[in-house]
């Protein structure tokens, strides 16, 4: 797979998308990157290996292919960066789950993967990552704000135009729009691998950072959510680890059996080399960047779901 890392040369207009990234990324402090993990299964503890099983025979029905060949070239990793920050920044505005983000951004990978576009167009980007988080929250969210809501950052779009990018969307994914993501497994992985049943705060935080982060540099549909959770939540607790180590940490948890050792261990490998890449990177965001006077707010999960 052709993935371009953040340490590897960045065009101007990468540059830019890059600092606004870092802008996003470092804005979101602990309260607005935690979850409450002890409500994400509200089931009988003693089924939730049951229930993590289904999630992932849908994972399996759902098309995730870590040996899959999607070349990211230049323009698609541009038109995603931009995307990707948009969609970050308007998860926050409206105060919408990560899940939310997610099923966004599979939505945007799929879609631009599948049908020609010119991602050179900053504002068919856009007008595409409307479509996307627009579906995305009619899928999640209680309360869906309107289309023209969606029409910040100097862009604006015809209700009509937006509509109509709904159901190119659509049509190109098959009306399939429920996919599962890193979030639904975070409880699991993190009691787990911290032997903790309420894990610190900062360690929940910090492993959704680290989604966040690898979910700037892959195709969504070339890792398996499960995969990105367990991976994200061993990197947080152990930087370290070899190979060797790492399955002897996902063989002390006695790991359900749907997750392939070498697949957590790549992406580990690679939110590895993001720690690397974050320590060494300077940060050129201006402070308006870093803060658009939003209110954050703490995100939880009721009986029936995110909220």
């Amino acid at each position: 797979m052709n993935e371009k890392m953040a340490g590897e040369s960045l065009s101007p207009v990468d540059l830019v998308c890059y600092e606004d990234f870092l802008g996003e990324l470092e804005a979101a402090d602990e309260d607005d990157t935690y979850i409450d993990i002890t409500r994400t299964y509200v089931g009988d503890p003693d089924t939730e290996d049951g229930y993590l099983t289904l999630l992932a025979n849908r994972e399996a029905r759902q098309g995730f292919d870590a040996n899959g060949t999607l070349v990211l070239d230049a323009s698609f990793r541009t038109a995603r960066l931009e995307a990707f920050t948009w969609i970050l920044r308007t998860r926050k505005n409206f105060g919408f789950h990560f899940h939310t983000a997610y099923l966004s951004m599979i939505y945007f990978d799929r879609f631009l993967s599948s049908r020609y576009a010119d991602r050179n167009y900053s504002r068919l980007v856009r007008l595409i990552s409307v479509g996307c988080i627009s579906l995305a929250a009619k899928m999640e969210e209680v309360r869906v704000p309107s289309l023209p809501q969606f029409q910040t950052g100097g862009l604006t779009f015809g209700s009509a135009n937006v509509k109509r990018v709904e159901l190119g969307i659509l049509s190109t994914l098959q009306w399939r729009m429920n996919y599962a993501t890193p979030f639904a497994f975070l409880r699991y992985f993190i009691i787990k691998f911290s032997r903790q049943d309420s894990p610190p705060r900062e360690t929940v935080s910090r492993t959704v950072r680290s989604i966040l982060a690898l979910m700037r540099e892959i195709h969504l549909m070339s890792h398996r959510p499960s995969v990105i959770a367990a991976a994200a939540t061993l990197v947080v607790l152990n930087n370290s680890l070899t190979r060797t180590t790492l399955e002897t940490q996902m063989n002390s948890i006695a790991y359900p059996g749907f997750l392939n050792i070498e697949d957590v261990f790549r992406c580990y490998n690679l939110l590895q080399q993001l720690d690397a890449e974050n320590l060494r990177t300077p940060r050129n965001v201006n402070s308006a960047s870093r803060s658009n006077g939003i209110k954050r707010r703490r995100l939880q999960f009721d009986k029936d779901g995110p909220a």
